[in-house]
């Protein structure tokens, strides 16, 4: 049911102010129109020109006075006229009432003007108020709306379906099925644990059928028939439930999809040559969860540093394989390519080059620095900074990586991200302080040294329009470079965010150290937080260096994929916590690993 609420009062004495802002909005408004007053004063959507509510304003009193200006407001931002809605909500501000629905008007546009300034803490603290509050089916629908846009924004998928759930009271036809469809996008991106935990807490009934269907979604992907009997469980049991009607279409897909269920499985790696130490962590990873299952599937690797790799895959059909983990070289990854064609399902160790072939049964799993890269401007960007700047090693790797981060960052704000190279150890300082333009101001010191004596007393100024750094670097760099942009900072100045990559983990890992308080950096989560695997495999392998480490993970998760990675292609958000990170496939069959983050604080780092 529709709620609107009656805001007549009788009137407090206007503040000069606000009339005087009125009127010469008023008279400075292009499209005077004609202007009825409604019998009620109906916030959260405006039908209206501004110069029609400022109208219908004028010849009100009270708190319809108020509801009109708070309308006008909400017709400019509309209108994309943020200045004139902020200026009228600024004068505004002092008349309203502490609670109910002028007060939550006025935070919902103050709201959206935060979003639109890119500062969604601000924005969402503005929507904190008590839900018994009687506002219009309009300002719900907007409050619910803005708050999954701002969840959504941040990377919290579980807040995000909760909002577009409350929203769902106050829509209707296409416009609830389309929330629909995003609530479940959203709820798909949950794990499992979290999805169980709140089904427990929740006491509404529908909010609760959506969390048990995500997570029988999850749990039972790789078992359609168990899936199936579970649905119709699940169905029977909420009959009335939106989901129950129309189920989501990517479980469906899931629904239709079998696993595969290979009885043997070919690995394709260089056992000898020069990388020979790369390909054996890899093999006891994928052998560590062979064993640690007890699974009866046979396994056979073939080395691809003795034969060529195009024949051994050949050779692997031959022996009968029903699924082929590798290669792991770029140049024997493009000669079985040459030969595949979707005989059997394969799980390439490596990225996937712009003319590889499309085969529903093809993946790629690569430990690729450069999607770290992106991962940490969605981090920074969920983290709130909106100005970062790359300080990036001149190698190859650096480049790749500080060009990734710059193509995410303009997908994510359609904005530059500036970039910095440093080529030596030596040039660093140099890079760092006329990237924060703190030469500039040396330089203006001197001058005016020059003019008034060298007795003129003067501290540098650094730029402040960057808010966050990234370090493209490796440990020992990151160790130069820290101190180096700690000093090159205004006294006055807002410390800068500082992020690194997994490259700076494998110096850093295990060092203490205070000069690196406030540097977050991105890794394996069994890299960043202590398992049982993790110590399993430092007893069995206690030399071996932590880049080896990546790809012992790497291993055991390509092991874990071969059971799952079917239903993962068509089910968008269906999600592997692996020792590598959270693993998801595309449609088009590239696997993404979203990493854990770490932060020194105190001298120790600790996983966020």
């Amino acid at each position: 049911m529709v709620k609107s609420v009656s805001l007549v009062r009788p009137a407090p004495r206007r503040h000069l102010a606000l009339a005087l802002l009125v009127a010469v909005l008023t008279g400075c408004a292009a499209d005077p129109g004609t202007t009825t007053a409604p019998s009620r004063v109906e916030l959260g959507q405006s039908v209206q020109t501004p110069s029609q509510y400022l109208g219908l304003a004028n010849g009100a009193e009270g708190e319809a006075r108020q509801g009109y200006l708070l309308l006008a407001a909400r017709a400019y931002l509309n209108q994309g006229q943020r200045g004139a809605a902020q200026g009228l909500l600024d004068s505004l501000a002092p008349e309203l009432p502490t609670q109910g629905p002028l007060q939550a008007e006025y935070r919902l546009l103050r709201a959206h003007i935060a979003a639109d300034q890119q500062q969604r803490e601000d924005a969402l603290a503005l929507l904190e108020w008590p839900s018994n509050w009687a506002l219009s089916s309009a300002q719900w629908r907007d409050f619910f709306a803005l708050r999954a846009e701002l969840h959504q924004q941040g990377g919290e998928y579980l807040a995000e379906a909760a909002a577009r759930y409350g929203q769902s009271a106050y829509l209707s036809g296409a416009e609830q099925e389309s929330n629909y469809d995003a609530l479940w996008l959203a709820l798909s991106r949950v794990d499992e644990e979290t999805l169980k935990a709140q089904q427990s807490q929740s006491r509404e009934p529908q909010w609760r059928g959506w969390l048990e269907l995500a997570w029988l979604a999850q749990h039972f992907a790789v078992q359609p028939s168990s899936l199936l009997g579970e649905l119709a469980r699940w169905q029977q049991a909420n009959p009335s439930h939106p989901a129950a009607q129309r189920l989501p279409v990517n479980l469906e897909r899931a629904l239709s999809v079998q696993p595969y269920r290979p009885h043997q499985v070919a690995v394709l790696l260089p056992l000898s040559g020069r990388i020979a130490n790369q390909a054996r962590a890899i093999q006891d990873g994928l052998l560590a969860n062979l064993l640690a299952n007890q699974e009866e599937r046979q396994v056979r690797f073939y080395d691809t540093g003795e034969m060529d790799a195009g024949q051994a895959y050949q050779q692997a059909l031959e022996d009968g394989a029903e699924f082929i983990i590798g290669p792991l070289l770029k140049p024997n990854l493009d000669k079985v390519l040459a030969l595949y064609d979707g005989q059997v399902p394969l799980l390439a160790l490596n990225s996937r080059e712009a003319e590889s072939p499309e085969q529903p049964d093809l993946y790629f799993f690569s430990l690729d620095p450069e999607a770290e890269a992106a991962q940490a401007a969605r981090k920074m960007w969920q983290q709130g900074h909106r100005h970062p700047m790359v300080l990036a090693a001149g190698s190859a790797i650096g480049k790749r990586m500080a060009e990734r981060f710059v193509e995410e960052w303009q997908t994510l704000s359609d904005e530059d991200a500036e970039v910095h190279y440093f080529s030596t150890n030596a040039t660093m300082r140099e890079t760092v302080q006329s990237a924060m333009h703190v030469d500039q101001s040396q330089a203006r010191i001197q001058e005016m040294k020059g003019i008034f004596g060298p007795r003129t007393q003067a501290d540098f100024r650094s730029r402040r329009d960057v808010d966050a750094l990234y370090l493209v670097a490796n440990g020992d760099e990151v160790r130069l470079l820290k101190p180096f942009v700690d000093v090159s900072l205004a006294v006055f100045a807002d410390p800068l965010a500082l992020y690194a990559s997994s490259r700076a983990h494998v110096a850093l890992a295990g060092q203490q150290s205070q000069e690196l308080d406030g540097l977050a950096l991105s890794d394996m989560p069994w890299l960043i937080n202590d398992n049982a695997q993790r110590r399993q495999a430092e007893t069995l392998w206690p030399e071996r260096q932590q880049a080896l480490m990546r790809l012992y993970a790497m291993g055991y998760d390509s092991w874990s994929l071969i059971d799952r990675l079917a239903q993962m292609r068509v089910f968008t958000g269906y999600r592997v916590n692996g020792l590598s990170g959270q693993l998801t496939v595309t449609p088009d069959g590239d696997l993404d690993r979203e990493l854990d983050w770490a932060k020194y604080r105190r001298g120790q780092l600790n996983a966020d």
